[in-house]
């Protein structure tokens, strides 16, 4: 079943959709964030590709933090860098667009794919800028990628959009 609801709550759907799951993630303890959540989902998962793909890099992940062998990088991971206010974007974007349930669960898991993998290029390339370019990380980190994130957000957001209507599209019997 589609709601149709009008553009205004739908706006207000998006609104208290994405304020929920941003007041849920800011009950999460910072520890738990740090040697747990990004331990596990984010450096550990860095440092094994960086590894992988560069050879000679040998970075490891503890709690928070990548670092380098040589201890010329040590790069934090902390609450609000770690793609989650490009997913609740994504997903109260979805959530309040009129789509099947099929269709919206679609477009949170594929998105939510789509949020990490991105998020985990991100900042591998901002463990190599710390370690080779460091004088540049405030422009990538605090301009460029955060930009770059939610243009693909966006892209992918009009893509599942147009998907969701074209192949999914409400009825008046839904």
């Amino acid at each position: 079943m589609v709601l149709h609801l009008p553009p205004l709550l739908r706006l207000l759907a998006f609104i208290g959709c994405y304020w929920l799951l941003d007041a849920g993630y800011f009950q999460v303890p910072d520890h738990t964030l740090a040697n747990t959540v990004y331990y596990h989902g984010v450096t550990k998962v860095c440092a094994w590709l960086i590894n992988h793909l560069f050879n000679g890099e040998n970075v490891s992940a503890f709690q928070n933090q990548l670092i380098s062998a040589t201890g010329n990088a040590n790069l934090q991971v902390v609450r609000g860098c770690d793609g989650s206010g490009a997913l609740f974007l994504l997903l109260a974007a979805i959530a309040a667009f009129p789509a099947r349930l099929l269709w919206k669960l679609k477009g949170w898991f594929c998105g939510a794919v789509f949020i990490y993998a991105v998020n985990l290029i991100r900042i591998g390339g901002l463990y190599f800028v710390v370690a080779y370019r460091p004088g540049w990380f405030e422009l990538i980190h605090v301009y460029l990628a955060p930009t770059l994130i939610i243009i693909l957000v966006c892209i992918f957001y009009g893509w599942w959009a147009t998907q969701a209507q074209a192949y999914g599209p409400s009825t008046a019997a839904d």
